[in-house]
């Protein structure tokens, strides 16, 4: 089955993105024809954008694989928009952060299943606006992360548990892994060993470097 990948640079990983979408695809058994990388601003309507000019590519029964749904637009009601779309066009939209496909039944979706989806939309929208607040407190020399003397209640990539169960489930590297959940290898490692979860590693570390 022929598939197109797709990543933003705004996502600030395309390199882990891209590995994620590899593996996503090898998984399922499609051949990834080609991953078309976007550096325009989502703040620019989806259509007018590569993403709008891959998806007036695919034909009926082929599929796009995104990493996550903020990549797509900068609002859940554009990213609803384009998957309306693709819908008409009978291609398939794959998710891989959440694992989920919308598939070209999208217009007699199960109204649970599309309160998920968007659940899933607007998850990735407050994560991505957290990291971009982020980015500007340290761009501005302001301090970040809860003040000193409060204790660390919850360790770190408890919250990332799920994600990172699928990550290693289709066989990311460790290092990428770690890449997708911001944080230092060594801290994913000792997290790993601490809830006994091993990585499977079928993608091997010095091939990514490589690539």
């Amino acid at each position: 089955m022929k598939c197109y990948g797709y990543v933003h640079s705004e996502s600030g990983n395309t390199a882990g993105d891209i590995e994620a979408i590899k593996a996503y695809a090898k998984k399922h058994g499609f051949i990834l024809e080609q991953v078309v990388e976007d550096k325009a601003s989502t703040k620019i309507h989806w259509s007018d954008r590569p993403v709008g000019q891959l998806l007036k590519k695919a034909k009926a029964g082929e599929h796009i694989i995104v990493f996550e749904a903020a990549h797509l637009a900068c609002s859940t009601s554009q990213i609803l928009e384009l998957l309306g779309v693709a819908a008409d066009q009978k291609v398939f939209v794959h998710f891989v952060k959440h694992s989920m496909v919308l598939d070209n039944s999208a217009r007699q979706i199960d109204t649970q299943h599309l309160l998920n989806l968007i659940g899933k939309i607007e998850s990735d929208f407050i994560s991505k606006r957290t990291t971009q607040a982020l980015a500007r407190r340290r761009a501005a020399g302001l301090p970040l992360g809860r003040p000193r003397g409060r204790g660390n209640k919850s360790l770190k990539l408890d919250k990332y548990k799920t994600d990172i169960k699928k990550y290693l489930e289709l066989g990311i590297s460790k290092a990428s892994i770690a890449k997708l959940v911001d944080c230092h290898p060594q801290t994913l490692y000792d997290w790993l060993d601490r809830h006994n979860l091993k990585a499977m590693d079928t993608v091997d570390e010095n091939e990514t470097t490589a690539s």
